[in-house]
């Protein structure tokens, strides 16, 4: 198996081949570092030295560090920090070293004794482990993990609070990573995502999670990415570009997992407050705080945000509010509470015709003529969600525990024109009818309109067990989760703000209520066949009701519906990890995916659905970390079968959406990312990946799937404070349509609105300092800019216009500068 897998990945070999060994008594510290908080003194040695430094809860909260010169040795100068500490060093590498118990002055201990490292979030490894510096020591947008058993990029809380604006939403924090597209119309931050697309597999087609929590919309798994957390709260973001083992949980794991991290609190307390001010008229201000009290340290934070945004009139504002707490209980339990509130109002804008965008400019959204469907008091959103969970992580006898019991909420009120598009007053005019759905009246200039609400609850657990077992570690756990949704909606006079009544005669187009359970048992054995070989088979078991209860179901003409479907799936997996060397590693992985069809199939067949989404998944890839190179590359191929995929038919109610089984379709491709450290402060990161998606027998790409994206970076991380990054990504063309119905009422294939490639740069620079003016703890100051060049480029197709039928789309917003600052007291 090692020969083979070597094989594969011989570009990867001759990489490493380039890195020089470093001796580990050649290494020199140059920079003196104070007597602070232990964990602290860590990271500024790893960040000085280029050494990694990896730690556990062996390094009590309130430990401290000696006083340790500059110009010594890095060995000596790290036995200076942790003098009188009752702790000592590991050797696992040249560079790398485990801080564990035991005296310093013994000198390090001895290398035969290492356990294995292992930071991949396994059921074994609960408690919190804490890696200072990565192997390439310098600010990256993402790295390929040595453990990984599928290509995957972790992206850490440096890049996110360094390369980023503050308020940015997590669609903009994994934007530069391999495969991944984002569609931000409004500018970084600001407003919802349009569109976020993972190896050409769309929002709902692959898992989010929070902390290890599946989320997403109860309909169809979409998020809404500025109706949740923004990089004040987010301490890490992992890309898992593939379906996992048994062990991980979700509703569309075949199309990979964002998996998003909270912060935790810090060890040093204080007061953060922040500002930002910005293009279009942004400014966002908050306050974060982090303190320890008794065993429990806490950190919260709030801020509020108001842009009028780079589109016209859609003026956003949003307020956010987070707390966490961390309780330590006893030497092997810790209690985590996380709650989470998010509000924002929005007048929203669907895209623009490419006329409308050639008359307007690139600006076009909304207007401020109240007698057209284009008024921005005729467009009005408000989004609120909420996230909870209470998380125990314990040891019971053999058992390691990993329990969160948690409740999240979303409700999306919206009041909006018939088309926010149409700026054509002939196109006005609304009908009023009676309860027996007969046409009473007509206002031809009244716009026309509608108001909607839907909201979801939901309530679940995930528990996972795990224990050493023979020559391995069994896992095993379940995710369970009700989720409560209801929705409505009604015609409206925005005009007069008068109900029209419908030609069905009921006054809503639809009102219902609809209920997802979710069922998931797994097991997974990582059975350590030798001792670089790790083995891993799983199987996980997936079931999931949707039932209905519709007084007004939402097809036309609406009529009651009461309808329950469930579909299952038993889904195996086995990965195969070889861990090459201390610094090269490999791995391959075949498991299968299922996806249970959205409610809106069972709206238009009833208890009849179509049939679930399934896949057949194979990755092969390779991850090298040295401390002047971290590489990752991967090859790929899925078997996509039963693929729903939606479409536009015409009805008496213009145009509109429906799904349909696809038959299947092909996803391959290859993806390759790297950093490469020009020196201790100064770094190259690089991706690019190939991801072609098409429908079987045919040469027809998936819709929204760019075949080509890639990413080069020039990032600065100084001991000095200073910090800056410069960072293009390029996307490939893509079409905005895929299929369409022919005369017949048949599907028929074929690609549509083409969308031709582009590249977008951003820059960011600034500077931080742990010793601020007037007795505070330290301040920072920084600079970002959005699309550098100021491009302009169409990115996403948004559908087409309700009465023209002329195609939508939405745009690259230009370019946007933001100024943030923060002061820690």
């Amino acid at each position: 198996m090692r020969h083979s897998l070597a094989l594969c990945i011989a570009l990867a070999l001759a990489l490493a081949a380039t890195a020089s060994p470093t001796l580990r008594a050649a290494t020199v510290s140059t920079t003196p570092i104070a007597a602070m908080p232990l964990s602290q003194a860590l990271d500024r040695f790893a960040q000085d030295s280029g050494w990694q430094v990896v730690y556990d809860t062996s390094v009590p909260d309130d430990a401290r560090s000696t006083a340790a010169p500059g110009g010594v040795t890095a060995e000596k100068q790290l036995a200076t920090l942790l003098r009188g500490t009752h702790l000592t060093y590991r050797f696992v590498t040249p560079t790398t070293v485990k801080i564990v118990p035991g005296n310093v002055g013994a000198g390090p201990a001895p290398a035969r004794e290492l356990p294995a490292i292992d930071t991949h979030d396994d059921a074994k490894n609960l408690a919190p482990v804490s890696v200072s510096a990565n192997a390439v020591d310098t600010l990256a947008p993402s790295a390929a993990p040595l453990d990984a058993t599928q290509p995957t990029s972790v992206i850490d809380e440096r890049f996110i609070r360094d390369g980023l604006r503050f308020n940015a939403n997590f669609d903009d924090i994994i934007k530069y990573a391999p495969s991944i597209t984002v569609t931000s119309p409004e500018g970084p931050g600001l407003g919802k995502n349009e569109g976020i697309s993972l190896r050409g597999f769309q929002d709902g087609q692959f898992n989010i999670t929070f902390d290890g929590i599946p989320f997403g919309d109860a309909s169809d798994l979409h998020h809404t990415t500025s109706a949740y957390f923004n990089n004040h709260v987010l301490g890490q973001a992992e890309i898992d570009r593939g379906p996992g083992g048994g062990s991980t949980i979700g509703n569309a794991t075949f199309g990979g997992t964002i998996a998003l991290r909270s912060r935790d609190p810090s060890d040093e307390p204080g007061i953060t407050p922040y500002l930002t001010l910005g293009s279009w008229d942004t400014r966002a201000g908050g306050v974060t705080a982090d303190e320890t009290l008794g065993n429990t340290r806490v950190f919260a934070d709030i801020s509020k945000e108001s842009s009028d945004t780079y589109l016209k009139g859609t003026d956003d504002r949003r307020e956010h509010i987070f707390l966490k707490t961390i309780t330590q209980l006893g030497t092997t339990t810790e209690l985590t509470f996380v709650t989470s509130y998010n509000r924002e109002h929005q007048n929203t804008v669907q895209g623009a015709t490419k006329d409308e965008i050639d008359r307007y400019g690139w600006r076009f959204g909304l207007g401020n003529d109240p007698t057209l469907q284009n008024f921005a008091g005729a467009n009005n959103a408000a989004y609120y969600s909420s996230f909870t969970y209470l998380g125990l992580t314990s040891q019971v006898g053999d058992w390691t525990v990993d329990d969160k019991l948690y409740y999240n909420s979303f409700d999306h009120w919206a009041r909006k024109a018939s088309d926010a598009s149409d700026i054509d007053p002939a196109d006005n005019g609304v009908t009023f009818y009676n309860a027996a759905g007969k046409k009473v009246r007509t206002a031809a200039d009244d716009v026309p309109g509608k108001l909607s609400d839907s909201g979801f609850h939901a309530f679940g657990n995930v528990l996972r067990l795990g224990r050493d077992l023979g020559p391995g570690t069994l896992q095993t756990g379940v995710w369970l989760e009700r989720n409560l949704d209801a929705r409505y909606q009604y015609p409206l006079d925005l005009t007069t703000g008068e109900k029209t009544g419908t030609k069905y005669g009921p006054v809503q187009n639809y009102e219902l209520s609809d209920r997802t359970d979710t069922l998931q048992p797994y097991l997974q054995y990582d059975w350590k066949a030798t001792d670089s070989i790790t083995v891993s088979p799983g199987v996980r078991y997936s079931e999931v009701t949707r039932s209905i209860d519709a007084p007004l179901n939402k097809v036309s003409p609406p009529v009651p519906l009461d309808a329950e479907a469930t579909y299952h799936a038993t889904l195996p997996s086995i990965s195969v990890h070889d861990r090459l060397s201390d610094e090269w590693s490999a791995y391959l992985q075949a498991a299968r995916g299922f996806l249970a069809p959205p409610i809106d199939v069972i709206q238009v067949n009833g208890s009849h659905g179509l049939s679930p989404e399934t896949t057949k998944n194979y990755q092969l890839g390779t991850a090298f970390a040295s401390r002047q190179l971290t590489f990752g590359a991967d090859v790929y191929y899925i078997d996509f079968s039963n693929y729903i995929t939606e479409t536009q038919v015409a009805t008496g109610n213009g145009n509109e959406s429906t799904y349909v089984n696809g038959g299947g379709a092909i996803y391959k491709g290859a993806e390759v990312e790297g950093t490469w450290a020009l020196t201790r402060t100064l770094s190259l990161y690089g991706n690019a990946s190939y991801n072609k998606a098409t429908y079987k027998n045919s040469s027809v790409q998936v819709a929204g799937t760019p075949k080509v994206t890639a990413a080069l970076g020039l990032l600065y991380s100084g001991s000095n404070g200073y910090f800056g990054s410069l960072m293009g990504k390029f996307l490939g063309h893509q079409y905005g349509l895929d299929n369409t119905t022919d005369d017949d009422g048949n599907l028929a294939f074929h690609n549509d609105q083409r969308i031709a490639g582009y590249m977008s740069v951003d820059a960011a620079a600034g500077y931080r300092t742990d010793k601020g003016p007037a007795g505070t703890k330290g301040f920072s100051v920084s600079i970002d800019v959005n699309n550098l060049f100021n491009v302009h480029k169409y990115t996403g197709y948004a559908g087409t216009q309700s009465v023209s039928g002329d195609p939508l789309y939405f745009g690259l917003p230009g370019r946007g500068i933001f100024l943030d600052l923060s002061v820690k007291l």
